[in-house]
């Protein structure tokens, strides 16, 4: 190579490294012009053309390259980068690992390879690729992240926070290096430590706008919203770019319960940056709060998030054997296998499957894995960990598994990558979310049978085809240490205590003026509303300020925050009667309130979200309880208190009216779920 042509070739790589592309390009290809099919120059313009994501050209420079630096570990390296970039992830690592066989303890390759192991589930191979890149560079800040993270995946917490401490050190001063450690304690679930970091950061630079975000939201995970919302707010004067601290203030908002703020603002921030998913997303699960939300007006607006949000793709073609009484191959699709409400709803379900009628797959896109995550793991015939990848790596990866049937278990929540249904994952998929998705490609919606209105029509309220399951498609699973039932308080002749416990941002204006008509009805009688948020101070006077444009005393109604697990029962024994909020309600939390021998009164609206204290009602022969109107909601809140005989017999007999229903029957769930499976499985192979 002439010294003219080193001297070009520097001058780019400087281009490059300054962050002047342009410049680079222009400098790479007149080095080419002169020596045409120069490796190294080829090498270098691949490489930058990598990172402005013009895939195609750089995939063939390195074609081109290859051949004559393959060997060089850092050559190899990045062209696995390409190849990455380019969607082709086999073949990354294909890469990485033949720049490792080159060079058996390089570091890029193997913190690389590392990267791209630990998102298929790899965890052991990443935690040996990370001891050797660790044992070589000690410092190396990704690296030590990285291994955190991987630790903590095999439960080995000590070992994980203590590389984590240690990436913090490498960071020294630098505060976006600090607030990356933040940001990853944070999604592993320790906001405390990360919060640290945070301030860390923010003594070293007070208008450091990643730090300050990072504080909120390690805040709010806290519960202390007061401060978080101040916080955020300090952010939002200082950036330049709102809509992420915009969503954060607004998701705060709902938590304490002021629904038609967070709306408003949701709606703002939607008509001001159209194109962000997250945002539609949020506001769709907004909108779905407020009770003039009609099951027709919710499809349009679902309709409409999918249709800006959700890629066309053409439609792949399935190999799958179309054979009508195999063994099915079903996978279900959820960030929530861990210590969630769902556990006790779906893994009995999953527990009760026949396996020689079907293989279960579980993909989950857990961000911070538990006891509970290996619970399901123990259930499952196949277990993949998608957090972190891409909806096509995972659309990819659940077709390798040859799926038959994808099941969505969440609709469109945070960490749910709702977008590989859009890409067709599976020849058939079907959705068990309370709500429509509006997804054209989500074939199926799985809905307890009293679930669906008289009116309106099917297809006014869903994109899906409707398969009616006579229970389900939850079994609650009450576990083994349940406590016994107490008296009924208002038996021993205590004032009637009604009990709300549910989450504020379920607990609607007109939920809470119907509580008021109740107390202001039933002489003495007192309400207690629980949810864990109301710990905090903003949540609390945000409820208190609500509660008095309902119309509600102070003195009538008590707010209990956090309730530790085994002090639910003293909690319970305190109410008479349960008051579900509408139209949405967090059935789980009804669930453990009957199985707590506590009836409670719902109001039935047109959508299944809006009718799931009917279902379950309605599996225990209560479903008198559950009204059409407001006007019946009040109704049959205060008939309950007339007769308190009966309430007392209720209350004695609810633990056996639970054991012996459709509720907690994982067996019969677990049959239907098979053969709605099996229907829409026929109707495929007859196409």
């Amino acid at each position: 190579m002439s010294a003219d042509l080193k001297t070009l070739l520097r001058r780019g790589l400087s281009a490059h490294e300054g962050n002047r592309p342009d410049e680079a390009e222009k400098i790479y290809r007149r080095a080419l012009s002169l020596s045409p099919n120069n490796a190294e120059a080829e090498h270098l313009l691949a490489t930058l053309l990598t990172g402005l994501d013009r895939h195609r050209e750089a995939l063939e420079l390195f074609d081109n390259c290859l051949p004559r630096l393959g060997a060089n570990p850092a050559v190899r390296c990045n062209f696995a980068i390409a190849l990455e970039q380019a969607g082709e992830i086999d073949k990354a690592i294909d890469e990485f690992r033949q720049a490792i066989s080159y060079h058996g303890d390089f570091p890029t390759a193997l913190y690389h390879l590392a990267r791209l192991e630990m998102p298929r589930g790899h965890i052991g191979q990443t935690v040996d690729l990370l001891g050797r890149l660790l044992g070589l560079k000690p410092d190396h800040y990704e690296g030590l992240l990285l291994f955190g993270e991987a630790l903590l995946s095999l439960g080995q917490e000590e070992a994980a926070l203590t590389s984590l401490d240690r990436a913090a050190d490498v960071a020294g001063i630098t505060p976006d290096m600090i607030c990356k450690v933040g940001q990853v304690l944070l999604r592993l679930g320790y906001p405390g430590m990360a919060q640290n970091l945070y301030q860390r950061a923010l003594s070293i630079d007070p208008r450091h706008i990643m730090a300050l975000r990072g504080l909120g939201h390690a805040l709010t995970s806290q519960g202390d919203y007061a401060k978080a919302i101040a916080i955020q707010k300090t952010a939002h004067r200082l950036a330049s770019d709102t809509v992420d601290i915009d969503l954060e203030i607004a998701d705060i908002e709902l938590r304490c319960g002021d629904i038609a703020t967070a709306v408003a603002e949701l709606s703002a921030v939607v008509e001001k940056h159209p194109t962000r998913a997250d945002a539609h997303a949020a506001l769709l699960a907004a909108i779905a709060k407020l009770p003039e939300m009609r099951g027709a007006e919710y499809l349009k607006q679902a309709r409409q998030w999918a249709r800006g949000h959700m890629p066309t793709a053409p439609e792949p073609k399935f190999t799958n054997s179309k054979q009508f009484d195999k063994r099915l191959r079903i996978g279900w699709l959820s960030p929530f296998f861990c210590d969630h409400p769902s556990f006790a709803l779906l893994s009995g379900v999953a527990r009760h499957l026949d396996r020689n009628e079907v293989e279960l797959f579980l993909y989950s896109a857990t961000p911070r894995p538990d006891q509970r995550t290996r619970a399901w793991q123990v259930m499952a015939d196949g277990w993949r960990e998608v957090y972190g990848q891409s909806p096509l790596q995972i659309t990819e990866r659940i077709r390798k598994d040859r799926i038959d049937i994808l099941m969505d278990l969440t609709g469109p929540v945070p960490d749910q990558p709702i977008t590989v249904f859009a890409l067709r994952g599976a020849p058939v998929q079907a959705t068990i979310s309370p709500l429509t998705t509006g997804i054209s490609q989500m074939d199926y919606i799985l809905v307890h049978h009293r679930a669906i209105p008289a009116k309106p029509a099917e297809n006014k309220l869903f994109c899906e085809n409707v398969q009616q399951l006579g229970s389900g498609p939850f079994a609650f699973n009450a576990g083994d240490d349940a406590a016994p039932l107490t008296l009924l308080p208002a038996a021993l002749g205590e004032a009637i205590t009604f009990g709300c416990f549910d989450r504020l941002s379920n607990v609607s204006d007109a939920s809470l003026n119907c509580f008021a008509r109740i107390l202001n009805k039933v002489k003495g009688s007192r309400l207690v509303l629980q949810d864990d948020v109301l710990d905090d101070p903003f949540a609390k006077k945000t409820m208190l300020d609500r509660l008095r444009q309902a119309g509600l005393r102070n003195d009538r109604v008590k707010m209990v925050g956090l309730v530790a697990n085994e002090d639910r029962a003293d909690l319970y024994a305190r109410i008479d009667i349960g008051l579900a909020p509408f139209p949405m309600t967090d059935i789980a939390r009804y669930f453990d309130m009957i199985w707590h021998g506590i009836p409670f009164v719902t109001m039935a609206g047109d959508t299944p979200a809006a009718r799931a204290g009917l279902c379950l009602l309605g599996d225990i022969g209560l479903d008198a309880l559950a009204a059409e109107t407001q006007k019946g909601y009040v109704e049959k809140a205060i008939l309950l208190t007339q007769d308190i005989g009966a309430l007392t017999t209720i209350r004695a007999g609810m633990r056996e009216r639970m054991k012996n229903s459709k509720s907690m029957s994982a067996p019969a769930a677990a049959r239907e779920i098979e053969e709605a499976c099996r229907d829409m499985w026929k109707t495929w192979c007859a196409l």
